[in-house]
């Protein structure tokens, strides 16, 4: 049975026409006026979105111990610390015999400024009664966080130090840096360290890295980035005299880098940086020799990287050294073999215990995590130069042959057999040649 000819779809004008249009322009029009045409002036501190969280776990996102500023607060396994927090804030007023009206006053004064650095605050928090609550929630925990910086070790902070270091790192976690000053400046006594230099002591960050930190920071994570880049290094630029289509050749391999094992078996060794930034990675050419700083993994090592690399990748001027570097890790790190070797040249230091775990642990930072390395121009160099190293003939016969044939101690005696065996052929074949010819 024939199916009937199909009719064209014809929209029915009428009367109602310009009213629709008319609404639906002036709809627009508000939106464009609702809307802002750029990104909030000193927004920082943002909420992970969505397609993050479904990647990684969210847990690595989440305070478990205390939190810090609006996203968390409130939660029923941190209601501990918020008893901790009311006792915090009667240190800080009493020992710098600081009247409460000052400091409320104080805060008050600049909270519109410290709102601003919040990415999606809901109304609860901006409302005339949610303006209190934000208000009593950022003296509170701005309090607390000066007096844990303040705490000597023996107190009550020594058996959860490492805990809370890690809630300081996350993202959504964050106190505006500029808070943490104004509150810390009421204490009015010039024998106090600054905010910068307290929190440089609380996570051991040695005084050489601290001489050379910037003066201002958006807050305590992104110091902490900062932290890992220094001391800062320069990029020696793109390889000179290679064509455009080599160049265009190399970047679109440039993710491709082979694990540290297949680099070994080409050739190329493994040495500690001088420093620990992850900015100091080097390739010397001549000696097949891969720079890379030491680097320790260990239970804290996947929540604070990736709440650096959400920064980065939320925050525009945050660039992307880190997220490059970590890229960088997961392609040299394959298996547990390549953590083992890493180790055995003090470039890795595995408080996992488990060489297989630390080697998932790269897979699981770098997931999500696709990005054109061009955007750290160093890294990309390096890539560069050990890519072109190893497509070299010699060094390309080499990797495969140890990776084929030297893996297993039977391939070698195999290896050796065959090449005896061979070498006793064509011995043979001399002596009856020569034989042959006496005859």
């Amino acid at each position: 049975m024939e199916r009937p000819p199909s009719m064209p779809i014809r929209i029915i004008k009428d009367n109602n026409e310009s009213a629709v249009v008319i609404r639906v322009r002036e709809n627009l029009n508000q939106l464009l006026l609702d809307t802002p045409a750029v990104e909030a002036e000193g927004l920082s501190i943002y909420k992970i979105p969505h397609f993050m969280r479904q990647v990684q776990p969210k847990a690595l996102f989440e305070p478990q111990l205390v939190s810090f500023g609006p996203y968390h607060h409130g939660e029923s396994h941190l209601f501990r610390m918020e008893l901790e927090k009311r006792k915090a804030f009667k240190n800080f007023q009493t020992r710098y015999g600081l009247p409460v009206e000052p400091i409320v006053e104080r805060v008050w004064s600049m909270l519109e400024d410290v709102q601003g650095c919040y990415d999606e605050l809901e109304g609860e928090w901006k409302l005339e009664d949610g303006a209190a609550k934000f208000l009593q929630l950022m003296v509170l925990d701005g309090c607390f966080m000066l007096e844990v910086l303040l705490a000597d070790s023996g107190g009550w902070l020594s058996n959860m130090r490492e805990d809370i270091v890690r809630d300081m790192l996350l993202l959504e976690n964050q106190l505006p840096m500029k808070l943490l000053e104004e509150l810390h400046s009421m204490a009015n006594h010039s024998y106090l360290k600054n905010v910068k230099s307290l929190v440089c002591d609380f996570m051991g960050i040695p005084d050489k890295v601290e001489d050379k930190l910037k003066v201002e920071y958006l807050h305590i994570l992104e110091m902490y980035m900062d932290t890992l880049l220094l001391p800062k290094v320069v990029s020696q630029g793109r390889q000179k005299g290679r064509s455009k289509e080599a160049a265009k050749e190399l970047d679109s391999e440039i993710q491709i880098i082979w694990p540290a094992t297949r680099l070994h078996e080409a050739g190329i060794r493994f040495r500690r940086s001088q420093s620990k930034s992850i900015t100091d990675v080097w390739f010397d050419e001549k000696r097949g020799v891969l720079k890379l700083p030491k680097m320790v993994v260990d239970d804290d090592t996947e929540s604070t990287f990736l709440n650096v690399m959400a920064f980065e990748k939320l925050h525009k001027e945050a660039g992307s050294k880190v997220t490059c570097f970590i890229l960088l890790m997961n392609n040299l790190i394959d298996v547990d073999q390549d953590v083992a070797l890493l180790a055995s040249n003090k470039i890795i230091l595995n408080a996992l215990g488990n060489d297989q775990d630390a080697a998932e642990l790269f897979g699981r930072l770098a997931q999500g995590a696709a990005l054109d390395l061009k955007s750290d121009s160093h890294i990309t160099h390096v890539q560069e130069m050990v890519i072109e190293h190893c497509k070299k003939r010699r060094h390309k016969w080499c990797a495969s042959l140890k990776h084929n044939y030297f893996q297993h101690p039977w391939a070698i005696v195999s290896l050796i057999a065959a090449a005896l065996g061979f070498v006793i052929l064509i011995l043979q074949a001399v002596y009856q040649i020569c034989d042959y010819y006496r005859g």
